[in-house]
């Protein structure tokens, strides 16, 4: 099944977009809330409660963690998992602190989404340390010439031929067609905005 994750800071969107499309899972990201809207980690996780009260315990929900090292992560994805109940997944970067911290997040049961992927042996590393998703920015690698779409479609492959239990997250996408290339590719999961899941439920022939 294919999974339609809804990237959202404004439970206005989710309402929306719950209303009227099947997503089936949510990401929310603490370091654009900072960065973006002047948010501390505390309102992070204030929305995210209200966020996971609107969708229910059942839809999954994709957090990031914050911190540099394994350590901080760990303890950033434990408190994550014991405020936000219900179908709750960390996402950790891929670097050598993160795998660990998603080696010992897994573990103790605690599943993780690896994010910021770049390339297949990223990708091999995290589901080897036990994530359960990895998440290629695609449009981050086109933006520096590579083949985003290419990345997606070999660690696909490479998941394939080794019986991988991690799915494929397509990320950073900015159009219609980027989704349908991606699931083309693939990817079981695609990130959009609300404003590329309108697009995508329309066209101009219909």
């Amino acid at each position: 099944m294919i999974e339609i994750c809804l990237v959202s800071m404004s439970l206005d969107e989710v309402r929306a977009a719950t209303g009227t499309y099947p997503c089936n899972c949510f990401a929310d990201n603490p370091t654009v809330a900072v960065q973006g809207i002047g948010d501390s980690g505390e309102g992070f996780l204030a929305r995210s409660r209200a966020l996971r009260e609107l969708i229910g315990s059942e839809a999954k929900l994709y957090l990031e963690v914050m911190g540099d090292t394994c350590e901080e992560m760990v303890a950033d994805a434990r408190r994550i998992v014991a405020e936000v109940p219900g179908n709750t997944l960390v996402k950790i970067p891929a670097c050598p602190e993160g795998y660990r911290a998603i080696r010992e997040l897994a573990e103790v049961g605690i599943r993780s989404s690896c994010t910021a992927v770049f390339d297949v042996e990223q990708a091999l590393l995290a589901e080897a340390a036990g994530a359960v998703c990895v998440a290629v920015y695609v449009s981050r690698l086109d933006r520096a010439g590579c083949d985003g779409m290419g990345v997606v479609r070999d660690i696909a492959a490479a998941f394939r031929e080794i019986g991988a239990r991690a799915m494929v997250c397509a990320a950073s996408l900015k159009t219609p067609r980027d989704v349908e290339r991606a699931l083309l590719a693939g990817a079981e999961n695609v990130t959009v905005d609300l404003a590329l899941l309108d697009q995508l439920a329309t066209s101009p022939l219909t």
